[in-house]
């Protein structure tokens, strides 16, 4: 496989795209700044109302601050950088002192767990270190980096391959940013190689996966895989990477649109894959993954695919239905067996539009 010689940059026009995809928007975080009050992020919303009931999770405030730190790169604007002092001010005020970090709080702010999941962890990891590769504000940088370096020793006890794979992805961009020092490296070998431990004592010739589950956001996994084989120039890693990208991509677009793998129940290995439940994270994973294997190959395959992950929010999907709100600004919370899921939480919305933004002007997460 050839390493980094296609360029990501602008792989599509606006127009080309808009002629592909008749409804697609233009760029509006309407919903999401509705969403967002001084605390962070709301979770869910009722509709397009947000429910205060379910509070705040670091999860979708980490989400929040990735979308806002690849808004700024195409619209820079004071409403951004706002909104990312109110999401870092969230992270720090659920860092615990030993550096790992609570995830839920509730609307009245209350703490709901001690420690928060491992997800929320690596998803903040990833958050933090994507921030410090793209952002030049000084007095948003430190604290950023302060946090990841405090939380830095706590991954090398991850057991999920989908928290190992935030964490990569963010000790991956923190690595690129230049701003790290040399044991950023050996951190990011060896969670690449625990990923690589996992697919050998998992795949077999008919499942070629790293557990014996497809589960959620299952393309960010292969995508980690990727990107440090390239940083590593590892070709093991890149041969596991693209083994699993053609395994998982034999099952989503089996039937020649995006049908990912349903929340109802997952896949298990000898099982049924569940359909319904689909919902809107998994796409900007995916839309990433083809952008790597394109930049990897050149194979024009994946620039189609890329568009076809897009379309899935706009009917081209198991249902033939629209999840984006031209009216909110928002995102449907996913595909059920009854049709879609009405409310426009936190997680939807934000993964819409940074699918938008890797997909429309070519940006990486």
């Amino acid at each position: 496989m050839k390493q980094e010689v296609y360029t990501l940059d602008s792989i599509f026009d606006f127009d080309m795209l808009q002629e592909i995809i008749p409804e697609l928007p233009a760029f509006d975080l309407a919903h999401i700044r509705r969403m967002t009050n001084p605390v962070s992020i709301v979770q869910h919303a009722t509709y397009s109302i947000p429910n205060y009931k379910h509070g705040y999770c670091l999860d979708d405030t980490a989400r929040a601050l990735l979308l806002t730190t690849l808004a700024v790169q195409v619209y820079p604007s004071e409403k951004y950088k706002n909104l990312a002092y109110t999401y870092l001010a969230y992270i720090q005020y659920m860092q615990r002192d030993c550096g790992r970090f609570r995830n839920l709080l509730s609307f009245d702010h209350q703490f709901l767990d001690e420690y928060g999941t491992e997800d929320s962890y690596g998803r903040t990891v990833w958050a933090l270190g994507h921030f410090l590769r793209y952002n030049r504000e000084p007095e948003l940088v430190f604290l950023a980096e302060e946090m990841l370096q405090r939380a830095l020793p706590h991954c090398v006890t991850l057991k999920s391959v989908r928290a190992v794979s935030y964490t990569l992805l963010g000790l991956q961009h923190y690595y690129a940013s230049n701003r790290s020092d040399d044991k950023i490296l050996p951190y990011i070998k060896q969670l690449s190689y625990y990923l690589a431990d996992e697919y050998q004592g998992s795949h077999s010739p008919d499942w070629n996966w790293y557990e014996q589950v497809l589960a959620y956001d299952n393309a960010i996994i292969p995508l980690a895989v990727l990107r440090s084989g390239v940083l590593l120039r590892q070709e093991s890693l890149l041969t596991i990477g693209q083994q699993t990208a053609e395994f998982l991509d034999s099952l989503i677009f089996e039937k020649g649109y995006l049908s990912t793998i349903g929340n109802e129940n997952w896949y298990v290995r000898g099982g049924k894959r569940s359909t319904f439940a689909q919902q809107p994270i998994e796409v900007p994973s995916s839309i990433l993954l083809y952008k790597e294997l394109f930049g990897l190959s050149g194979d024009n395959h994946y620039k189609q695919r890329m568009i076809q992950c897009l379309h899935w929010y706009f009917g081209k999907n198991e249902l033939g239905l629209t999840l984006y709100d031209p009216l909110t600004k928002g995102c449907c919370d996913g595909l059920e067996r009854f049709g879609l899921n009405l409310n426009q939480g936190a997680e939807s919305s934000l993964s819409f539009w940074q699918a938008y933004l890797h997909l429309c002007h070519g940006l990486d997460g």
